[in-house]
């Protein structure tokens, strides 16, 4: 199941891409990760960051040239929904999908849609849209030379489809898959088989970071660092400002159980904060369901050389890019 969807992926001089390099431009700045596939599958190669905010000019090291490049943007102003349209897909062109998607102008943005399911009554329709502004930058950098881009697509979405290809099981569940950006949580349910719900949150890391440190009395970093790290319980204060995040979850889970007859039965979660187990607990304390963190730089295999133990624990950071070059690597024609 590919739910990344929003991309304009394609074929590399028409041939299998077999080398490419995931970038995520996120307001902590660029991650990227280069995955190769070979005779034992997919492989990371090489991992790069830059605290570098998406303006700045940026200079990748020689390793990270490959010759193919999937980039994924977060943006608190982006837009990723799945909705239910009560018609087939043949009758979709009348849709206003950007008055849908809360977008009053539609030339500021990249919008692109994928099909999730459709039938003769309803259609299935995953949206996303990226400001152009941001789009145009997360691409500049790639204007000439190598690594050429192959797709665009929303941050949050990457990670979850990265998070699908390297869970099959997720496929046969009803699950909760959750990436926490730093500005923007993206949320999407599972059924069996099939996409159930997709909306993201402007309720990201550093808005739950700064609201315990001011609980705390401390800065966000401290509070980060003294509670992941265990030297301070702050279990209730923990769970108030996951509060709002839970609320939206439990909300979406609702509306899923509802219309499809099934209950999620577990989260699955990716993202920098989640380095530390400890920040897990609430969402498992509010869901009443199991929690497995994703971490894909420990769970891909690795090249002689590419990683360290530091950078390996770091993993949860890059899961846009791993998702984003994963998504290439999946679809293109053999």
């Amino acid at each position: 199941m590919d739910v990344s969807g929003i991309k304009s992926a394609f074929s590399f001089g028409g041939r299998r891409l077999r080398d490419v390099v995931g970038f995520d431009f996120g307001a902590s700045g660029v991650r990227a990760v280069r995955l190769a596939t070979g005779r034992e599958g997919v492989v990371v190669s090489g991992v790069w960051s830059a605290e570098a905010p998406l303006t700045d000019p940026l200079v990748f090291p020689h390793e990270m040239r490959a010759r193919a490049a999937a980039i994924a943007v977060s943006h608190p102003d982006a837009v990723a929904r799945l909705l239910f349209i009560p018609r087939p897909a043949s009758k979709l062109d009348d849709v206003p999908f950007a008055d849908l998607l809360g977008i009053a102008d539609p030339q500021a943005f990249r919008m692109a849609m994928e099909i999730a399911h459709s039938h003769a009554s309803e259609t299935h329709v995953l949206l996303a849209a990226i400001p152009e502004t941001d789009a145009a930058a997360a691409l500049h950098p790639f204007a000439q030379g190598i690594p050429a881009p192959q797709s665009l697509e929303v941050a949050g979405l990457a990670a979850i489809n990265g998070l699908i290809l390297c869970t099959p099981a997720i496929e046969e569940q009803s699950a909760i898959l959750l990436d926490l950006g730093a500005e923007v949580a993206t949320v999407a349910i599972t059924t069996p088989r099939r996409l159930a719900f997709v909306r993201q949150f402007r309720i990201g890391a550093n808005t739950i970071m700064k609201k315990l440190g001011e609980r705390l009395g401390m800065d966000a970093e401290t509070a980060r660092e003294a509670v992941g790290g265990g030297v301070v319980d702050a279990t209730e204060q923990i769970r108030a400002v996951f509060d709002p995040l839970t609320n939206q979850i439990i909300l979406g889970r609702d509306f899923v159980s509802r219309r499809f007859n099934v209950r999620p039965d577990h989260v699955y979660v990716s993202g920098g904060l989640f380095r530390s187990p400890a920040w897990a607990q609430p969402l498992q304390v509010a869901l009443d369901v199991g929690v497995t963190i994703w971490n894909p730089l420990a769970d891909l295999p690795a090249a002689s050389g590419a990683l360290d133990a530091e950078t390996v624990a770091e993993g949860c950071r890059f899961a846009a890019a791993v998702g984003a070059a994963l998504g290439i690597l999946e679809n293109t024609p053999a």
